[in-house]
């Protein structure tokens, strides 16, 4: 840097009129180790002239000169000189003509009578870089301004975007809800009509008229399960498709999902096996979402399966994961392994032999995943090529503790502080008013909540939920309640009572919260076991 700074030649423009200081500063630049290059200039007027002419360095300049007097010199000089550093040359000594000097706009000065060779050059240079770094610092400013109006133009676009993204997005869903909605009446007349022509109702028919009838019957259940899985689908992706988790038992969900399975895979020509044993110990779940998730999986693989082959419905009790496992069998032509990356991708299809006529929309097994998350479980299959595939899902067992566990796992606001508050019912309402009353409980839940009835008459419910929330809870709560009971053709319930059992901050280990339910449900509740609970 000192290098650059001794080869540099530094232009300067000299505003002075008196000759005898001229010959000073040119006697003192010329002995100055740094390379001056000098032009001059008596008026300001000549001065502004050559400024107009080209870029200098510095400006050194006298304060009072013919045609400018006082410091609006150096402010003229200022306006004009573009990014050159001023250094004035002036004879006052008060105490303000440091901050005039500087306000109008100067970069350092030196009074005459101090002037010595090394010491007007070493200033005058250290003036330039100073000048030098204020320009680079307004240049930095000048890109950041620019830049920063780019941005707020680019995120001026981009709200634009999204809120038309959102908007399309909100029509997009409201068709397809519209649509899929609307489809249900004629399915419904379709599948009504089918059935009473091939009841022989409306007159005699042949086997094989039943036979073609009976498939129409199953084509119009695909439809209603498309339907079914586009509606799920926007649900999932609106966020408000909810969960009605209890106790239930395992072979009665399979029971009631197979039976509409038997028939398609009776006319496909396919066994329908159910082996599920009758003393599984109780699940946790949303049964509907459990059928929904068998159902799937079972009409993919009779769909995949030919005349004459089989499909098995099992489960069977995980003690040491604390969980059951319930599967689809079949011996189909199986997955390619490459392929069972991307089979519960939304509208993921294989491109396998299967006739066009048996494909949907790929998102059953997509639905099928998620439905099974709503469920704290894990959907996976295993598969041979040649052998079949089997499809399994798990639900977690009547456990509290491992239902609670696993929903801490997976629940994707765990920076929110958590709550438990209990919900109780007077010991006066009857059994059914209290099973009615669960269903408004669950109504009360949003996405993140999790809920247990602990006994006939009281519930457990743990909300992620920030402190200023809950106030608009509980008056959404109450509200709720008020229209649930104005509804309720049985007349009214007696009100509930809600008491804060525990609270956990957002930081607080799942380990502590863990030990701290496990206390609650012992001491609070006297639950040893959950699924020795006589409510259920």
């Amino acid at each position: 840097m000192a290098m650059d700074l001794e080869n540099r030649v530094f232009h300067l423009l000299v505003l002075e009129d008196d000759l005898a200081d001229q010959e000073l500063i040119e006697r003192h630049f010329v002995r100055s180790r740094h390379n001056f290059q000098l032009t001059w200039a008596t008026k300001l007027a000549e001065a502004l002239a050559h400024l107009k002419e080209q870029p200098f360095d510095a400006i050194v300049s006298d304060v009072n000169v013919p045609d400018s007097s006082g410091f609006e010199t150096i402010a003229r000089l200022r306006e004009h000189c573009g990014q050159s550093a001023i250094f004035v040359l002036t004879s006052q000594e008060d105490n303000d003509v440091e901050d005039e000097i500087f306000g109008a706009g100067a970069q350092d000065y030196r009074g005459k009578e101090e002037l010595s060779s090394n010491s007007l050059g070493r200033a005058v240079v250290h003036a330039i870089q100073r000048q030098e770094q204020v320009n680079q610092n307004k240049r930095l400013v000048r890109r950041l301004k620019r830049n920063r109006m780019q941005m707020n133009l680019q995120a001026q676009q981009l709200k634009r975007k999204n809120r038309r993204l959102s908007k399309l997005y909100r029509t997009t869903r409201e068709f397809v809800d519209n649509v899929s909605h609307d489809l249900r009446t004629p399915l419904t007349v379709i599948k009504d009509y089918v059935s009473i022509v091939r009841d022989g109702m409306a007159g005699p028919i042949g086997e094989e008229q039943k036979k073609l009838l009976g498939k129409v019957a199953i084509r119009a259940d695909d439809l209603n399960h498309m339907v079914d899985d586009i509606l799920d689908a926007s649900k999932l992706e609106a966020g408000l498709l909810g969960a009605w988790r209890r106790t239930a038992s395992v072979a009665q969900i399979i029971d009631h999902a197979s039976c509409g399975l038997r028939e398609r895979a009776s006319i496909k020509g396919v066994e329908l096996v159910i082996d599920c044993p009758q003393n599984l110990p109780e699940a946790y779940c949303d049964c509907e979402k459990a059928v929904r998730v068998i159902n799937n999986l079972a009409i993919n693989a009779i769909k995949h399966s030919n005349a004459g082959q089989s499909v098995t419905i099992w489960a069977k009790y995980c003690p040491i994961e604390g969980e059951i496992s319930i599967g689809i069998t079949d011996h189909g032509p199986g997955i390619e392994p490459e392929s069972l990356q991307c089979i519960f991708d939304r509208f993921e299809q294989l491109d396998d032999n299967v006739s066009t006529t048996v494909q949907g929309f790929g998102l059953g097994l997509n639905i099928a995943q998620r439905l099974t998350l709503i469920n704290l479980g894990k959907l996976s299959v295993e598969s041979k090529v040649g052998e079949g595939s089997t499809f399994s899902f798990t639900v977690p067992l009547a456990d509290p503790s491992e239902v609670f566990s696993r929903w801490l796992d997976i629940r994707s606001d765990s920076n929110l502080p958590l709550k438990a508050i209990e919900i109780a019912v007077g010991d006066m309402v009857t059994d059914n008013d209290a099973d009615d009353f669960d269903r408004f409980v669950n109504c009360l839940l949003r996405r993140q909540d999790i809920l247990f009835r602990v006994s006939k008459r009281h519930w457990l419910l743990v909300l992620a939920i920030p402190e200023n929330d809950m106030v608009h809870w509980e008056e959404r709560a109450q509200r709720d309640f008020v229209r649930f009971n104005r509804n309720r053709p049985q007349g009214p319930l007696p009100g509930f009572t809600r008491r804060l059992v525990r609270q956990w901050a957002s930081k607080s280990s799942a380990r502590k919260i863990l030990g701290d339910f496990d206390h609650i449900l012992r001491e609070e509740f006297e639950m040893p076991e959950y699924h020795q609970l006589a409510a259920h």
